[in-house]
């Protein structure tokens, strides 16, 4: 069995890699780099998918009913509410902040990996 930390390693992987290739293709081109993001989201919905499988596995817990359709339309929202709805008490407030903090360095990691790109492309 993979491990739910595993999956959240490579949905940060495959946002740092649309990143280079958005930085790589966008060639000053905002549309472009849009082009580049959009081919990750499909895989990004997949990845969370099985990362909140793994995690309610190891929670011994269930994923709650329609987080995993709320995927698709609200993405943020849906992880949270996996999160509240697979952790007891004051661990619900302590996930949401980890969320917080990996969506941050995610979407960090994912600038600098666009501006790498670019400065490839270049």
């Amino acid at each position: 069995m993979i491990h739910s930390h595993t999956w959240l390693i490579a949905i940060a992987g495959l946002f740092v890699l649309s990143g280079f290739a958005a930085g790589i293709w966008s060639g000053g081109s905002a549309e472009n780099a849009q082009t580049a993001v959009a081919l990750a989201v499909l895989p990004t919905y997949v990845l969370t998918y099985l990362w909140m499988k793994a995690d309610a596995r190891e929670r011994a817990a269930q994923c709650p009913p329609g987080a995993t359709p709320l995927i698709v339309g609200l993405y943020p929202i849906a992880v949270l509410y996996h999160l509240i709805a697979t952790r007891p008490g004051w661990d619900k407030a302590i996930a949401t902040l980890r969320f917080l903090g990996y969506a941050v360095l995610v979407m960090a990691l994912h600038s600098v990996a666009t501006y790498a790109g670019y400065l490839v492309a270049k």
